[in-house]
């Protein structure tokens, strides 16, 4: 049986399907009467939704909740400039019915969702252009650049749109990280290769068929674009996965320790508000804020069981530094991760190390970090004592808010709800009011069509 929080979700998704259905109905009804397409060019019509089949067959499989992408909006763009509305949205129906159910074999709601987001979003795109003075024909091209950037822009955002707002349904996040991280830094990347589409335009009207067949090169280096530079990014992933087994390898109590800071940081993260990006950086920084323990002179440390001598802690402390320098060998890696690295040690009130640094000073990927790095600590068995309870370590957290935790980010780990289902925890905690006072907020605080899976 189902539970209620998974059907409930599973309804917003058919009410958001129901309504792009109605949506698309409602344009493709009120369409203005175009001329007749001729008899000739309804085989044309035929090569281009083949064109979109085989473009949105050969995708790619995003980073971010299973989310594939596409190079399908460039035969769909080029349909815009050359077939009368609503002739593309017939195109982009037909193509995503067909891959969606014939080549990805996805469940029916979600063959209907794509194909009815696809077709509202070509099908105001289209309507934006000929509004704006876009010329739709055949036989003779004429381009202007305010149609088709309101096209593609009006394309992209519902497209996306539609997409981050299943996503943000069935995965728990918010909806402006769901948009973020979907259209990320490719979006500069969706607007070189929309252009791709007027050169299809323009090949058609010239040569027909044949002008297809060429542009089929340039469509070809486009997705491989997509393809290299996903590739870096799970290239690079992998690299910082393989330094952190590394180093955990060395003292067996750590092991796992740094991806589970990594999750207790993003979640904190989340819960601030911070963008992507930001949250990005500070789960990778997270993962690696104890790499620097690589080197030899900490590994007699690291095995030791009984506590560690005051020289022995001023050896340890060291390795912030050098965590930091190793991570800034990787030039993509220098900036907020290198700097978050450096100063997760950094007390709230000035006395932690390496440089002194008090409250806002202290990057908010540090505070966040030096909170998660303690969670953890406390929550997991230790050579000298057992994992404390959370509402043991909340209290802690309490106790040293204001000296060396941020204060507005125990009371947000208080609150909470991803903390608590990470650790599993249960229980009651401290209330705000009876703790120490808060004195200060916190502060800081692809060309690719979409499609989920």
């Amino acid at each position: 049986m189902r539970s209620r929080d998974s059907q409930g979700k599973q309804y917003r998704i058919y009410v958001l399907a129901a309504a792009l259905s109605v949506a698309a109905l409602i344009l493709l009804v009120t369409a203005p009467s175009p001329e007749p397409v001729p008899a000739r060019l309804w085989n044309d019509v035929a090569v281009f939704a083949l064109t979109a089949i085989l473009s949105d067959a050969w995708h790619l499989r995003g980073a971010f909740a299973n989310v594939s992408g596409s190079v399908i909006f460039v035969p769909l763009f080029a349909s815009v400039l050359l077939f009368p509305h609503p002739v593309p949205m017939l195109i982009a129906a037909v193509a995503m019915v067909v891959v969606e159910t014939v080549v990805r074999r996805k469940p029916p709601i979600r063959v209907w969702f794509n194909t009815a987001q696809f077709m509202v979003a070509v099908g105001l795109g289209s309507l934006a252009y000929t509004y704006l003075g876009g010329q739709v024909s055949t036989r003779e091209f004429s381009f202007k650049i305010v149609p088709f950037a309101v096209l593609v822009g009006t394309f992209f955002l519902i497209n996306q749109g539609s997409v981050a707002a299943v996503v943000a349904i069935t995965s728990g996040v918010s909806l402006r990280e769901s948009w973020q991280r979907i259209g990320g830094g490719a979006r500069i990347y969706d607007v070189l290769a929309s252009s791709l589409a007027v050169l299809v335009a323009v090949l058609y009207v010239k040569f027909q068929f044949v002008g297809l067949a060429v542009v089929a090169l340039p469509l070809f280096f486009v997705r491989q674009m997509y393809q290299m530079n996903l590739q870096l990014q799970e290239d690079l992933q992998e690299k910082l996965e393989l330094m952190v087994k590394a180093i955990e390898a060395r003292d067996p109590y750590t092991s796992g320790h740094s991806r589970r800071v990594a999750e207790y940081a993003s979640a904190i993260a989340r819960d601030l508000g911070l963008s992507a990006k930001d949250s990005d950086n500070i789960r990778t920084a997270a993962l690696l804020h104890d790499v620097g323990k690589i080197y030899e002179e900490f590994a007699p440390l690291l095995r030791k069981e009984a506590r560690l001598t005051p020289e022995e802690r001023m050896v340890m402390q060291t390795h912030v530094v050098r965590s930091a320098e190793l991570v800034g060998t990787v030039a993509k890696l220098k900036g907020a991760v290198l700097d978050t690295i450096r100063h997760h040690h950094e007390n709230y009130d000035g006395s932690g190390y390496p440089d002194g640094l008090v409250g806002a000073a202290i990057p908010i990927g540090a505070r966040i970090i030096m909170v998660s790095d303690t969670i953890d600590a406390m929550t997991t068995d230790r050579p000298y004592r057992k994992a404390l309870a959370f509402d043991l370590v909340m209290q802690e957290l309490a106790k040293h808010a204001g000296r060396q935790f941020d204060p507005a980010l125990v009371e947000i780990v208080a609150q909470s709800p991803n903390i608590r289902r990470l650790l599993g925890a249960g229980g009651t905690y401290p209330e705000p009011s009876t703790w120490e006072p808060v004195r200060s907020r916190v502060s800081d605080a692809r060309p690719l069509a979409h499609t989920p899976t």
